[in-house]
């Protein structure tokens, strides 16, 4: 096993876990569907077997207690991150979700709040105008390192020049 220190930051809508592995910066991120209140965990420690399972997506489950922090990720990544909480929680809550593992560092970002007659499940998600140049941006650093983009286009009438 190797462990790491480094920082988790959860805005209410989103979390950004950052590490440094051995010199190469690791980053999760989660969006939550149901806002819950942020916390910080500054001193986080990150357990992992290999930096090459942190990256891409994965299911993972945990704990976001009154002071503690506990995340387990699952295949293909195989990593814990626990810790002491910065700012203190009023209650203990039980999380769940998808993440996403990436040598790119993601931005936190507060989202809109949903409309109060329609449930939040029900709301297709829309991309932000920020969220389309962090990623873009996010996609200039992968390519600037050397890694490999695959487009996906929606429409016939997207060109890769407009991605």
């Amino acid at each position: 096993m190797i462990y790491t220190r480094g920082s988790v930051k959860y805005d209410g809508t989103r979390l950004v876990g950052a590490f440094d592995c051995d010199g190469h910066p690791r980053y999760v991120t989660v969006n939550f569907k149901r806002p819950n209140q942020p916390f910080e965990c500054d001193n986080a420690t990150l357990t992992y077997n290999d930096i090459a399972h942190l990256n891409g997506d994965c299911e993972w489950k945990g704990t976001a207690g009154k002071d503690h922090l506990e995340m387990n990720f699952a295949t293909p990544v195989s990593a814990t991150i626990n810790g002491p909480l910065t700012t203190p929680r009023v209650s203990s809550v039980f999380i769940r979700g998808a993440a996403t593992w990436s040598a790119v560092k993601p931005t936190l970002s507060s989202l809109a709040a949903e409309p109060v007659n329609v449930h939040a499940d029900q709301l297709p998600r829309r991309d932000t105008a920020q969220d389309v140049i962090d990623r873009r941006q996010r996609e200039r650093q992968l390519l600037e390192s050397g890694y490999p983009i695959i487009v996906y286009a929606q429409h016939a009438s997207v060109r890769l020049a407009d991605c």
